[in-house]
């Protein structure tokens, strides 16, 4: 049986082991990034984050490939009520970007969700900007000289259901995003959607996810999903 990688990620002083397989269940996410690309853990093997390892504890059984989903009282503390720990655990999976748990976890706390539908904007760009993209990575750089120099004949745009969504892979949720970098790769899709959907928020929309991707050299695809807002955000504008 071949060597199966480990990694071991620390949660205020509580120590947790996760093999490859695992880091790449719901991925991409944060233990790929920080252990499959570029940082200081890839080569270390060893992630210290001040998160709660009770909560943990489910996000490693779903890391497993397990259903924790509904949660039951033997799952959470006697003190606290399943409800909360049922929000706790989504922003959980916010942070650590595990795509299926968040949608998981929103089907509960929102059963409404399901029946919504999203747009989604597509844009193949061939262009000497993503030339330069390293390893396939597409930058906030890269989103907002795409953002300025899109053609707006080669955007479409369509409507889908959420069965649909689910089987179009991986996608990057804007509100996992943080910091600089972060933020400002957000405000590049944000721009994006305007250019191609003109005030998307007064139509009713709002940002939730997107994928880019370098397809080959000096080729890059695009697709950015809205999501209907709430009530309570639309009488707010």
């Amino acid at each position: 049986m071949d060597y199966e990688p480990k990694y071991t990620v620390v949660l205020r002083g509580q120590e947790f082991v996760l093999t490859k397989s695992q880091i790449e269940f719901d991925s991409p996410n944060y233990f790929t990034a920080c252990f499959l690309g570029d940082f200081r853990e890839a080569q270390t093997k060893r992630l210290e984050i001040s998160r709660n390892p009770e909560l943990f504890k489910l996000i490693v059984e779903h890391l497993c490939g397990y259903d924790i989903l509904p949660l039951d009282d033997n799952a959470v503390p006697s003190h606290v009520s399943l409800d909360t720990v049922l929000r706790n655990l989504r922003a959980d999976a916010l942070f650590y970007q595990l795509e299926a748990l968040v949608e998981a976890c929103e089907d509960i706390i929102d059963p409404s969700k399901t029946n919504r539908s999203y747009m989604v904007i597509g844009y193949t760009t061939i262009s000497r900007i993503v030339n330069d993209a390293f390893m396939g990575k597409i930058t906030a750089y890269h989103l907002e000289e795409i953002t300025t120099r899109m053609e707006p004949g080669k955007i479409w745009t369509t409507i889908v259901s959420e069965d649909m969504l689910s089987q179009m892979g991986p996608l990057q949720l804007a509100e996992s995003f943080s910091g600089f970098k972060g933020l400002r790769a957000v405000a590049a899709i944000e721009g994006f959607a305007r250019k191609a959907v003109k005030d998307y928020h007064k139509l009713g929309w709002t940002l939730m996810s997107w994928r880019a991707e370098l397809v080959t050299s000096g080729k890059a695809e695009l697709l950015v999903v809205l999501k209907p807002l709430d009530s309570r955000q639309m009488l707010s504008n």
